[in-house]
């Protein structure tokens, strides 16, 4: 994790079970890396933020799936607490079951890029024969090149009020 921003990754009582970093620089091995798999921690069984989300969903109407720990700090900080982020490039199986452990009816909002249209796509297929009736999908497509962050991020958007 040497030169990295490092995220703490929590079960699913809170408790930190490893860690996250992303590189700093463009020129590193690689730009994400996880704290070895232990019986504790499976990456593919956890999310990022989830006991923070599960406990936002009491006062937040809709649990959001970002792509990534950047994305679900800037959906917290815009006030959507309720976010969760899988700790690699897809979705599983797994993780989609504590999903709709907390939330019937997630709002899956993964980035307007190749790598974010392909992930929905694989998502798609692995829920597409697990939805029944109180299990759902909905899909928030970003424009291509930007991310949740960005959109939350634009002032624009920040000055519309609804009636």
């Amino acid at each position: 994790f040497r030169s990295r921003i490092i995220f703490p990754i929590a079960n699913s009582s809170g408790k930190i079970i490893a860690f996250g970093g992303r590189a700093f620089g463009d020129n590193d091995h690689a730009k994400y890396l996880n704290s070895p798999e232990t019986k504790l921690f499976d990456k593919g069984r956890s999310l990022y933020n989830f006991s923070t989300a599960r406990s936002a969903l009491r006062t937040q109407q809709s649990l959001i799936v970002a792509e990534g720990y950047m994305d679900v700090i800037a959906l917290s900080q815009a006030s959507f607490k309720a976010s969760v982020a899988p700790l690699g490039t897809a979705i599983t199986k797994d993780q989609l079951a504590l999903i709709w452990r907390i939330s019937p009816s997630p709002v899956v909002a993964l980035d307007g890029d190749r790598a974010g249209v392909n992930a929905a796509y694989r998502l798609i297929d692995l829920a597409l024969p697990l939805i029944e009736t109180g299990k759902t999908i909905n899909f928030a497509l970003m424009p291509e090149g930007y991310d949740p962050d960005d959109l939350i991020n634009v002032p624009c958007l920040a000055a519309i009020s609804i009636p």
